[in-house]
Parts: C-alpha cells; structure tokens; sequence
C-alpha cells in the first residue's frame, strides 16, 4: 500500500512539474494525478493532448512584434541607393 501512494505522489509531480510548464494550474493537475491512482497515466495522457499556453503566448507576442516591425518599414525613401530594378538577370532570355 505504501508503494502505491509513494508512486501516486511521484506521479502527481510529474503532472505538476509538466502543467507549469505548459501553462496551466500545476496543484489541479496534481490533484487530479492523485484522485486517478488506478488508472495512473489518465492524466498526464490528458495533459499531452491539451495545447501548449506558453507557447500561444509567445507566438503572439512574436506576431505583434514581427507586425510593429513590419509596419515600421513600410516606408521607403525614393531616393535610396538600393532601387530594385524591373528586369533582372534571370529575366533575359536564352540563346538557343
């Protein structure tokens, strides 16, 4: 019987450790770890299959700031060195 709670209990912070890390409430996930001691892996199975909050997070600020970013460029001066021109080498054709 004491292996069964010591192996709940070690079961039940993996859950936690792994929850923080994904962004949800670690002390929930422990609990539910520990309520589910028969069926030992139901929720760390739950907890793989729920997306990842930190890294929504952190794709949204990496969109806000590639957006700031971009809209800070948008402005070109006309009389810059670096003129694209129309037709590029590979644009010739070939001789045959």
């Amino acid at each position: 019987m004491l292996y069964l709670i010591i192996y709940a209990f070690c079961l039940g912070i993996l859950a936690f450790i792994y929850a923080r890390k994904m962004g949800y409430y670690g002390i929930v996930w422990f609990l539910v770890s520990i309520i589910y001691i028969y069926i030992p892996f139901v929720s760390l199975y739950l907890l793989a299959s729920l997306p990842n909050k930190n890294l929504e997070k952190r794709r949204k600020q990496e969109r806000r700031l590639l957006q700031k970013q971009l809209a800070q460029r948008r402005y070109i001066p006309t009389n810059s060195s670096s003129v694209i021109p129309p037709q590029t080498i590979s644009d010739d054709q070939t001789i045959r």
